[in-house]
């Protein structure tokens, strides 16, 4: 990224603490005013619905283009791989623009454009494997999820955006399940990519997209791990099952399935354990996901009672739990055990309340007036002359 990208980041990622700050009391109205006289705002962000019509049109315009461009030029087979890569080249020149253009960079048009140039790129490469080097299918598969990892990867990197984080995290655990070790290499490399992303979480030296994005790669890194050692996945062989249709694959042995057992019991609390130790609430929620799969996993082995019982039952539980949790968070030395509270320091409640009101206030409100019928209204008369004025 480049610095004037990663300069506006921060302070934007100060605008939004001091607004949380402001919402929550901690700082009045006076400091919120310097603050933001200090920090002013560098890049205009529109409403979320303009943000979405706008990538709509761009969308459509570039589709449209792309349409125009195959009908007037009509390309071989050959030679449609090379038209992709040009409009993929026009398309991440656009984004690169509209990036480094302030009033451009969060109107919605930068990601869609890069992502649509992504999108053409590995068209344009498949095509090029299957059509001009005719490279076997499950060979080029393999050489276009690599092609699709190195491109999401560098994206993430130069434009800071999650969703290409998830892209590549995708992409790089299909890359491994390829392999004939594909479970194994899914732990392995899961637990890597946890361990290496969780130490640049709080680094300073990296831009808040970038943080956000190793966020993304340490969920990732948990769901890889999980999926491999989750029993009902290895039953089914999800994981080898990636690889391609027609494989003859063998069963679990009965060592696999132990370890399976064990890891879709313990890996969910590991998860919650860590998320509660390092106040990592995505983590926490991850940990609450993947319990969530691992009870269901439970019940598809162990029939306990009806599914909809057992959903209830389940969701009366989580609802006794947090009301649980919440009063003894509530009791404790001002209203706070360990660092966690019930308090939603940072939420904006007052615009929460004001939506529940509204169906209240919809509700109870007086019936319209009838309107009065005009009558004689006296204003009064004038006087005066000569330059001399007055009213009675």
């Amino acid at each position: 990224m480049r610095p004037e990208w990663v300069a506006s980041e921060r302070v934007e990622e100060v605008r939004a603490a001091a607004e949380g700050w402001k919402r929550a009391g901690v700082v009045d109205s006076g400091t919120f005013g310097e603050i933001s006289r200090r920090y002013p705002e560098p890049r205009p962000l529109p409403a979320p619905l303009w943000r979405l019509l706008t990538a709509f049109f761009v969308t459509a315009a570039l589709l449209l283009l792309t349409g125009a461009f195959f009908i007037a030029f009509r390309p071989k087979i050959g030679t449609a791989p090379l038209l992709l890569l040009l409009l993929s080249a026009v398309c991440i020149v656009a984004a690169e623009v509209q990036e480094g253009s302030p009033a451009l960079a969060l109107r919605g048009g930068a990601g869609v454009t890069s992502f649509w140039g992504i999108a053409f790129l590995l068209a344009g490469v498949f095509l090029f494997l299957e059509e001009t080097l005719k490279v076997r299918e499950r060979s080029g598969m393999t050489l276009l999820l690599l092609a699709a990892l190195v491109a999401c990867a560098l994206a993430a990197w130069r434009w800071g955006s999650p969703v290409y984080a998830v892209l590549a995290a995708i992409s790089f655990f299909l890359v491994l399940a390829r392999a004939p070790s594909g479970r194994l290499l899914w732990v392995a490399m899961g637990i890597a990519m946890t361990l290496v992303f969780a130490r640049v979480l709080d680094h300073p030296s990296w831009a808040p997209s970038h943080r956000w994005c190793a966020a993304v790669l340490v969920v990732g890194g948990l769901l890889g791990v999980y999926a491999a050692v989750n029993l009902y996945a290895l039953d089914h062989r999800l994981v080898e099952n990636l690889r391609g249709a027609g494989l003859d694959l063998p069963g679990p042995r009965f060592q696999e399935r132990i370890w399976a057992m064990v890891g879709t019991a313990v890996l969910p609390v590991a998860i919650l354990w860590w998320g509660v130790r390092s106040r990592w609430t995505f983590v926490l929620d991850t940990g609450i996901v993947v319990a969530a799969l691992s009870l269901i996993t439970l019940r598809h082995y162990v029939h306990i009672a009806a599914t909809w019982l057992v959903l209830t039952l389940a969701g009366t539980a989580l609802v006794l739990l947090a009301l649980a949790l919440n009063r003894w968070l509530s009791r404790g030395p001002e209203e706070e055990r360990d660092g966690f509270t019930a308090e939603p320091l940072f939420a904006d409640e007052a615009r929460l309340r004001a939506l529940e009101l509204v169906p209240v206030v919809a509700a109870h409100a007086p019936e319209a007036r009838p309107p009065v019928e005009p009558g004689f209204q006296g204003g009064g008369g004038s006087f005066g002359g000569g330059g001399a004025g007055g009213s009675f």
